[in-house]
């Protein structure tokens, strides 16, 4: 036969283990206690040894038992009732109820108090009470000459006190192993939301009681489930506090501002947060989501493969940008290839550190999303200085191009190919100078074999001819970009323009680029000189190094300047 109890696997063989189990598990001394009270309080009259204290006491307090052979225990009660009456002392009529009242009094003593008070100072406590029962018995029978047997009592809470003793012991111990594993069970869950595991946490404390530890962990857990957008596993833990402690902090508040994000219900839907829109919550009572461990402070942009957030490490107090790929926003088809690119760009950028390349701090995947986290670059992408009527001076924008192509330079020799330069995916700012090449999504590393040719990826505007045809991709493709991003910085304008993509395709394969001086009849001929080489068709007649585009930049920039141009 088998038995399940307490949740404990036991195999009973017969009728005997069946109720040696019971007995163990129902048996205990403090029920022992109890009965010991029912017994007194039933058969407290008919029991001589019962009532032993009683005669004990009435012999102290008045004749000797040796003297008096009716006070030995082993008389009947008919005769210590008879010693009783000689010496003119009666038992008042409601003394049952009383003795059986303190009875009741004295087992919830010791089965409830002493447990909880402990051994060494229940004793004290409990010869004291013993000793005020023998007081007022006294009382009564010198000035009341009435007799109340509170010796019972005494017996009781005297005999029920020695039980208590082998009981104490073994309680401690297991209250302790409780209480041990009831701590350990909190630092289990502490450890497992430190390390984001958020569910798991919520399952070592399923056992642990009601606690200050319990519920501030709790707390802290739902806090965590809230930066992580798991709004409905953060409601379900805050209602589960209040069914707890009904005004615990601001649990209450937090609720609240959950249900009026999923539009008042009471309950969430899934789906009922669209995180392709974006990770800032209006609600200032709900936490501000976190990205592994970089806070959501704002947003900063969109691009198509998502958004674009500000973002702090609160370790070190450092300010990011956290670029996503919201996973939501695409077909299951095309995801794969898009998480690939993603991630690439993460690697790309994490193996290159030059002041004009932005650095990658950390990437990561979540449920819902990826993210890449990158310093954040102070500034405005030179698209904005990319219009007639806005374009920078020409020094600046020289200076511009020249520390870019430095920064490919470094690039291809750490064997990468960015293949998407152009005026969006550079950071300038103008009150500090500085310049950032962001956004290696597509960038080719040159000794991976993961990189398939054949693929066509980029701007189509800045694409170089050889990326449109889906040939062989090297560092003279990032020079063509970035001789068209010269052009347009310095004109506002492209080289070709196409009303469809195989217009534009067409043009840029076959056609002559437009003159810059089309747009910019007053840029010096050593500018035009240059874009026109950075721009040629044919891979082998631009630069053959964007370090050596740089060098002829500065030296452009020189000339220029000793010529007075500005």
């Amino acid at each position: 036969m088998f038995l399940n109890l307490a949740d404990q696997s036991v195999t009973i063989t017969t009728p005997v283990n069946v109720i040696a189990y019971l007995g163990s598990r129902c048996f205990s001394l403090r029920v022992l206690v109890v009965l010991l009270a029912l017994a007194w309080a039933v058969a407290g009259d008919l029991l001589p040894i019962l009532t032993w204290m009683d005669r004990l006491l009435f012999g102290l307090l008045g004749s000797s038992p040796a003297a008096d052979p009716t006070l030995l225990p082993g008389n009947s009660p008919a005769e210590f009732q008879a010693a009783l009456a000689g010496r003119g002392l009666l038992e008042p009529q409601w003394s049952a109820l009383v003795i059986r009242g303190g009875l009741m009094a004295v087992a919830l003593y010791l089965v409830l108090a002493v447990p909880v008070m402990g051994a060494a100072v229940a004793l004290p406590v409990t010869l004291l009470i013993a000793g005020l029962l023998v007081v007022v018995q006294a009382a009564f029978m010198f000035y009341r000459s009435a007799w109340i047997p509170l010796g019972e009592l005494v017996m009781l809470l005297l005999g029920g006190y020695l039980v208590m003793l082998f009981w104490l012991q073994p309680h401690r111990e297991l209250r302790a192993l409780t209480d041990n594993v009831q701590a350990a069970r909190i630092r289990l869950g502490t450890l497992l939301l430190q390390q984001g595991n958020t569910d798991e946490a919520l399952v070592a404390l399923s056992d642990c009681p009601v606690s200050p530890e319990r519920l501030e962990l709790q707390y802290e857990i739902a806090l965590q489930q809230e930066r992580k957008r798991h709004y409905e596993k953060a409601a379900a833990s805050y209602r589960d506090i209040l069914q707890q402690r009904k005004s615990f902090r601001d649990v209450r508040e937090r609720l609240m501002a959950l249900d009026n994000l999923n539009g008042g219900n009471s309950g969430f839907t899934p789906g009922a947060f669209d995180s392709t829109r974006t990770l800032v919550m209006p609600e200032s009572a709900v936490s501000r989501p976190t990205l592994g461990r970089y806070e959501v402070e704002q947003e900063l942009g969109r691009g198509a493969m998502g958004v674009v957030y500000l973002g702090k490490d609160p370790r070190i107090a450092r300010t990011v940008a956290i670029k996503t790929l919201s996973y939501q926003a695409f077909e299951e088809t095309e995801l794969a290839d898009l998480k690939a690119r993603f991630f690439r760009e993460a690697e790309a950028a994490g193996r290159l550190n030059h002041p004009a390349i932005v650095t990658v701090y950390d990437v990561g995947e979540e449920a819902d999303l990826a993210y890449i986290a990158m310093d954040y670059a102070r500034g405005r992408p030179l698209s904005d200085f990319g219009r007639a009527g806005r374009l920078l001076p020409l020094a600046t924008v020289l200076e511009i191009v020249a520390r870019v192509a430095d920064a490919l330079e470094y690039a291809h020799g750490q064997k990468i190919v960015h293949r998407d330069i152009k005026p969006g995916n550079i950071i300038y700012d103008p009150d500090t100078g500085e310049v950032n090449i962001t956004d290696f999504g597509i960038a080719k590393i040159t000794d991976d074999s993961r990189t398939r040719t054949g693929s066509v990826m980029g701007s189509p505007l800045y694409m170089s001819p050889e990326q449109l045809k889906g040939q062989k991709v090297t560092g003279a493709s990032d020079i063509y970009s970035l001789g068209v991003t010269l052009y347009r910085l310095v004109s506002g304008e492209t080289p070709y323009q196409g009303d469809t993509l195989a217009n534009l395709t067409y043009q840029i394969l076959n056609k002559r680029p437009r003159s810059v001086r089309e747009f910019n009849p007053d840029l010096p001929n050593g500018v035009v000189r240059l874009i026109n080489k950075a721009i040629q068709r044919e891979p082998d007649k631009r630069f053959a190094t964007a370090g050596m585009m740089a060098e002829a930049v500065r030296r452009l920039a020189q000339r220029e300047v000793r010529e007075g141009v500005s």
